[in-house]
C-alpha cells in the first residue's frame, strides 16, 4: 500500500519538520548528558592506578620500552570507556610504530617491529593512534572520544530513522527511552564491542523505514550504506559484516522476489569492496615495511577464532579446558609445539584439530558447554522477547521483517555460544533481541491508531 503523507502540504511538512528538529534535539541532549555522567563516573574511578605514559618516539631497540609496554599490561588502560589492557598496550605499540614508519599498520615493542594488533583484530591498533595524530589528543583521549562519537552518532541516527517510522508522539518517547537504554548499554560495555552493534542501530530503523513505505531508490541507498560502514567496523570487530549482510539479505529476498532483489543485493555486496581493497593495499604495504625493517613474518590476517573457541571450551570446567582462560589455550599448543608463535596460523590451526579431537573422543564434553550457553542465550532471548512474544510473525504482510530480525539475532548469538555468554559478546545479541521487540510493539501501537500508514 502506499504511504499515507504525514502532513497535508507545506504548513504539515514544516510542522513535522519542526517536530523532528526539537525531538532530536531534546534526545541528543540527554542521551550525551547521560552518557557523559556514566564516562565521568567510570574515569573517577581509574585515577588511583594511571599507568606510566609510555615513551612514543623510541624506534631503536630498547630494554626500557620493552619492560614499560610488559608493565601497562599489568595495570588498567587509562580510558574512561572500558578497554581491554591488551588492547591498549597494542595501540600504544602501533602509535610507536606510526611514529618510526609513518603508518599505524606497523607497530614497534621496544625490540621488533611487528604487525600492529596481531593477536586480535587489527583496526582498533590502526585507528587510533591515527586519531590521535590529526588530533593531538593523547591515545586515551582519542580511544574516548571516538567511542563517544560511535554510541552517539548511531543511537541518534536510528532514532532518526525511527521517528519517522512513528509519527504518533507518545510512541517517539517510548523510542527515545529504547534507543538511550542501547546507548548506555554501549556505554557501559564500551571496548571493541560497540563497533559492532552501533552501526546497526543507526542503520536497521532507516531500512525498515524505507522498506515499509516503499521508497525503493532510499532503501537501496540506506542499505548499501550501512553495509559500507559495516565492513569498516568489521576491520575493528569480527562479524559485523557478516550480521549485517544477514538481515539485508533475508530482508531483500522477503520483501522482494528473488529476481528483483539480486540487483539491490549485488549493490550491497559492491559497497563492501572498497574497505577490503584498501585492506589488502595496507596489508601488502605493512609486510612490505617490516620486511625492510628485518621484522618478523606476518602472524595471521584474521581474529584468531579457534583460540577463542577452544577457550570457550571452559566455560563448563573440565579436564580438557579447565576454564576460560587464554593460558589453557597456550598451554596446549606449547604441549605440541613449542616453537609456533601465538595466535599464527599453525597456532589456529592445532587448535582446530584440538576442537575437533574434542567433539570426536569427547561428544559430552563439548553438548554440555554449548547446551549450558545455549540455555542461557534462549533465557536472555525470552525474557527481551516477553513482552511481544503475541506479535511475532503475527503480520504475514511483514514475515520478511521478522525473518531479518531473527537470523541476524540468531547470527550475533554465535559470539555468546561458541566462546563464553559474557556481557561484551552478548551486546549485539540483546541490543538486536530489544531492537526487534520494540519495533514490534511500537509498530502494534501504530496500526492501531493508523492503520492505514503502510
Amino acid at each position: 500500500m502506499k504511504a499515507r503523507p504525514l502532513g497535508a502540504g507545506l504548513p504539515g511538512i514544516t510542522r513535522i519538520s519542526g517536530d523532528l528538529r526539537r525531538g532530536i534535539a531534546k534526545v541528543a541532549k540527554l542521551a550525551f548528558f547521560v552518557l557523559m555522567v556514566i564516562v565521568s563516573s567510570e574515569g573517577w574511578s581509574l585515577t588511583y592506578a594511571q599507568p606510566t605514559a609510555p615513551d612514543l618516539h623510541t624506534c631503536s631497540f630498547s630494554n626500557l620500552v620493552y619492560e614499560s609496554d610488559a608493565s601497562l599490561m599489568r595495570q588498567k588502560a587509562p580510558t574512561r570507556f572500558r578497554l581491554m589492557t591488551s588492547r591498549y598496550v597494542e595501540i600504544v605499540q602501533a602509535a610507536r610504530g606510526y611514529h618510526c614508519t609513518g603508518t599505524a599498520t606497523v607497530a614497534f615493542n621496544g625490540h621488533d617491529y611487528i604487525q600492529a594488533g596481531m593477536s586480535d583484530d587489527p583496526g582498533i591498533a590502526q585507528l587510533i593512534p591515527t586519531i590521535s595524530v590529526l588530533t593531538g589528543l593523547s591515545l586515551a583521549d582519542a580511544f574516548d572520544l571516538t567511542s563517544l562519537a560511535v554510541i552517539s552518532l548511531g543511537v541518534l541516527i536510528g532514532y532518526g530513522g525511527f521517528w519517522r517510522s512513528h509519527p504518533d508522539k507518545h510512541v517517539r518517547w517510548i523510542g527515545a527511552g529504547v534507543f538511550l537504554c542501547m546507548g548506555l548499554a554501549e556505554a557501559k560495555v564500551g571496548d571493541v564491542y560497540i563497533f559492532q552493534i552501533s552501526p546497526l542501530i543507526a542503520g536497521i530503523p532507516w531500512v525498515l523505514h524505507f522498506a515499509l513505505t516503499c521508497k525503493w531508490i532510499p532503501l537501496n541507498v540506506s542499505a548499501a550504506l550501512l553495509a559500507f560502514v559495516c565492513s569498516w567496523c568489521s576491520l575493528v570487530r569480527i562479524g559485523t559484516t557478516l550480521i549485517c549482510m544477514v538481515f539485508l539479505t533475508t530482508l531483500y529476498i522477503g520483501r522482494f522476489r528473488l529476481r528483483d532483489a539480486f540487483l539491490p543485493w549485488l549493490v550491497i555486496v559492491l559497497a563492501c569492496l572498497p574497505c577490503t581493497l584498501i585492506e589488502r593495499n595496507l596489508i601488502a604495504r605493512r609486510d612490505t615495511i617490516l620486511s625492510s625493517l628485518g621484522g618478523p613474518s606476518t602472524v595471521v590476517n584474521a581474529h584468531p577464532v579457534w583460540h577463542a573457541i577452544y577457550t570457550g571450551l571452559g566455560f563448563v570446567p573440565n579436564s580438557e579446558v579447565p576454564a576460560f582462560n587464554d593460558t589453557f589455550a597456550m598451554d596446549k599448543v606449547r604441549s605440541i609445539d613449542p616453537t609456533v608463535p601465538y595466535t599464527s596460523a599453525k597456532y589456529e590451526a592445532i587448535l582446530r584439530r584440538e576442537v575437533w579431537n574434542i567433539a570426536k573422543h569427547r561428544p559430552m564434553l563439548l553438548i554440555e558447554n554449548v547446551a549450558a550457553k545455549v540455555a542461557i542465550v534462549v533465557v536472555c532471548a525470552s525474557i527481551l522477547l516477553f513482552p511481544s512474544r503475541r506479535l511475532l510473525f503475527a503480520e504475514r504482510e511483514v514475515l520478511w521483517l521478522d525473518s531479518a530480525f531473527v537470523l541476524a539475532i540468531g547470527l550475533s548469538s554465535m559470539n555468546a555460544i561458541l566462546v563464553v555468554p559474557k556481557v561484551p559478546y552478548l551486546l549485539t545479541f540483546l541490543c538486536l533481541t530489544f531492537l526487534y521487540s520494540s519495533i514490534k510493539l511500537c509498530r502494534s501501537r501504530l496500526l492501531l491508531t493508523q492503520p492505514a500508514v503502510y
